[in-house]
């Protein structure tokens, strides 16, 4: 491999871990703005998506639909914060995880964070750019569910 290949293969790497973790840190944002369509559009058609509280969803419309009834289920608002990724490139697949902090305003008017865990993803290159192709979210503190 010529030098320009190397630095080509390079860039690309450093694209491909900017893409990714830009999408790591839109989804959190999509779901603070409630913009399910937009935040649908960061996982792979056939993705699957588990949450911590064992419900699955296979395929982007039916996981937007169950993300759909969790923000109807608790209808204040919240706000997310990831942070910490790691990201581990395989070619046209990666690993990312992401630990996360969930907020929301309490009946004291107070905002306090009630969830803390970590996504568990795997990502693909389509030809729409890197999408979600699988997520477990784990809920570290506290494990109380999502409503």
């Amino acid at each position: 491999m010529d030098d320009s290949q190397n630095l080509e293969a390079r860039v690309r790497r450093l694209e491909d871990h900017q893409e990714i973790l830009q999408s790591l840190v839109d989804y959190g944002e999509l779901l603070d703005q409630r913009d399910l369509d937009s935040w649908a559009a960061l996982w792979a058609e056939d993705a699957e998506f588990e949450m911590s509280t064992g419900r699955v969803a296979a395929g982007r419309q039916a996981i937007k639909e169950m993300l759909g009834a969790v923000i109807a289920a608790g209808p204040r608002p919240v706000l997310h914060l990831e942070t910490n990724p790691r990201i581990t490139l395989r070619g046209d697949e990666a690993d990312s995880t992401m630990l996360f902090a969930v907020a929301r305003t309490q009946d004291d008017g107070l905002t306090r964070v009630v969830w803390l865990g970590h996504h568990h993803s795997r990502h693909v290159r389509t030809p729409d750019g890197w999408k979600i192709a699988y997520r477990r979210n784990t809920v570290d503190l506290p494990e109380t569910g999502h409503p």
